[in-house]
């Protein structure tokens, strides 16, 4: 009598919850983000990378001086999640499954600001791309932030010298593609544009 050959049980995958993400890397010095409800560490970004950030984010502060936005720079969580439509005010903050690290953001509103996240979706995001996290910057990344409610969201690539800009108006989804030899225009911060010549 030959044994039958009985399928395994395929295991499956930990989906975690920013409560669990949070416990997961606590004390941990390595950079982590929840996407999707996955794991996944962030490696050191290049010197290129930080001075295109540095460039940007100095030029947003100071757009932003006197005015009620503040900018934010990687490495700070923001906590994506839906607003619970049973209870009015009441957030499904533990049970998010997507909590980033944007590279540069802009945050309007002063609720959700704590002292160690950011707590919804901000206004305005960059991320600036590099080989190991392309894919989720131009999917994972761009799906997300539209679903949860940023307005406008820059991505920088600097190996093709592009600039990809999405915004979120409505139901409505803009895209717009600049190159690094071009004056990128906020549609959401008012007066706020960025020349990508002297960024590069």
């Amino acid at each position: 009598m030959t044994e039958m050959n009985v399928p395994k049980k395929i295991p499956v995958k930990k989906i975690y919850t920013a409560a669990e993400f949070f416990k997961f890397t606590k004390n941990k010095e390595t950079r982590h983000e929840l996407i999707g409800g996955t794991i996944h560490m962030m490696a050191s970004p290049s010197v290129t990378h930080q001075d295109i950030c540095r460039k940007i984010c100095r030029k947003l502060e100071d757009f932003s001086e006197g005015k009620s936005c503040r900018v934010f720079m990687a490495p700070l969580d923001v906590v994506l999640f839906e607003k619970d439509k049973t209870k009015k005010s009441k957030y499904k903050r533990d049970a998010a499954q997507n909590v980033f690290q944007p590279d540069v953001f802009v945050v309007c509103s002063p609720k959700k600001i704590s002292e160690n996240k950011i707590n919804g979706a901000p206004d305005f995001i960059i991320e600036v791309v590099s080989t190991a996290t392309a894919l989720n910057d131009y999917v994972y990344k761009l799906k997300a932030y539209m679903e949860y409610g940023v307005c406008e969201y820059w991505i920088v690539n600097p190996v093709t010298k592009k600039v990809l800009v999405y915004t979120k108006n409505k139901e409505t989804l803009e895209t717009c593609e600049y190159t690094f030899e071009d004056t990128v225009k906020s549609a959401v911060l008012d007066g706020f544009e960025t020349d990508f010549r002297l960024i590069k």
